[in-house]
């Protein structure tokens, strides 16, 4: 069941991201990068690259689930982690914003800041994953939202961006359980 305060709190956020809360936290940011030691800027980095993320919120549980023998919930978390992700990089290529100070990735040209991919991905993973296992719905979010955060933090992502990927992680959660989409492909 949709939970319509959720949406309309991230629909809210992403639009008063565009509206200056965005500018507001990347000054925020700049000063406090200044004050925080590069050791925290190194472990940000390695929060935020992909192969750990994909490895930590979706391969891991993954393998625990198949040692279980629970195929369902296998394909809910990969049918979460996938619309997501593709709905996520669409958005990417239809709004091609640029991303802040101009940071440009491995994507090189293509690359665009709106949504965070890196968020819709790791919430959709935790959004799933709290259903089934919800004894370590904590553990799952606090990871996510640390991902999310460290998007933010090296400057590759604006609040808005980040408040998108969330919001399309829940849809598209709630679209792979919530519908007969996984009855349809025979689970």
């Amino acid at each position: 069941m949709l939970n319509w305060y959720l949406i309309g709190v991230l629909i809210l956020a992403v639009i008063a991201g565009f509206a200056g809360v965005d500018n507001f936290i990347v000054k925020k940011n700049l000063r406090l990068r200044k004050k925080i030691p590069k050791t925290f800027s190194i472990i940000f980095a390695a929060l935020s690259y992909t192969p750990l993320v994909v490895i930590v919120l979706y391969f891991i549980p993954l393998i625990c689930l198949f040692r279980q023998g629970d195929i369902y919930t296998m394909a809910a978390l990969t049918a979460s982690c996938s619309l997501a992700l593709g709905l996520a990089f669409l958005g990417k290529y239809i709004f091609a914003r640029v991303r802040p100070f101009g940071h440009t990735t491995y994507l090189g040209k293509i690359d665009s800041a709106f949504p965070s991919a890196h968020t819709a991905g790791s919430f959709a993973a935790a959004f799933a994953l709290a259903v089934f296992c919800p004894k370590f719905a904590i553990a799952f979010f606090a990871l996510a939202s640390l991902v999310a955060a460290s998007r933010m933090y090296l400057q590759l992502h604006f609040f808005s961006d980040v408040a998108a990927g969330i919001l399309i992680a829940y849809l598209m959660m709630q679209l792979a359980l919530g519908s007969s989409l996984l009855l349809f492909l025979g689970f």
